[in-house]
């Protein structure tokens, strides 16, 4: 997904701007560093906090991979407080609140570019 949103917001900066710099005599470095990343602050922004969404929350793999109970994720853990026959349900809803106290500090840092990162590749014009 992040590089599809990526590749939409590159190919909606205006190729006048890359033109006038290259003109310039600004290589394609110099363009790539000047231009282009300061312009694609909020996609990358919103492609980060996808990123650490997608990592962070992550149950299937770490469940097929992880072996040893001392490098159990915090999803495994979660999962491990619902019994067969019973449930935690206190445990259950502390250790979510636990697991999203990062999610929401994250998104707090990015959340300025984040709708902007989002709406940025979507529409054509």
């Amino acid at each position: 997904m992040n590089t599809f949103l990526l590749r939409g917001f590159f190919a909606a900066l205006p190729g006048e701007l890359d033109h006038a710099m290259q003109m310039d005599g600004a290589n394609a470095w110099t363009r790539y560093w000047r231009l282009a990343l300061p312009l694609a602050r909020p996609a990358l922004a919103t492609a980060t906090i996808f990123t650490f969404l997608a990592s962070w929350d992550e149950f299937a793999w770490a469940l097929t991979i992880i072996n040893s109970p001392q490098n159990r994720t915090l999803p495994i853990a979660i999962q491990l407080f619902q019994g067969q026959n019973a449930t935690q349900w206190g445990l259950v809803f502390a250790a979510s609140i636990i697991a999203i106290i990062p999610v929401i500090i994250v998104y707090l840092v990015f959340q300025r570019h984040f709708v902007q990162g989002l709406t940025s590749g979507a529409v054509k014009g």
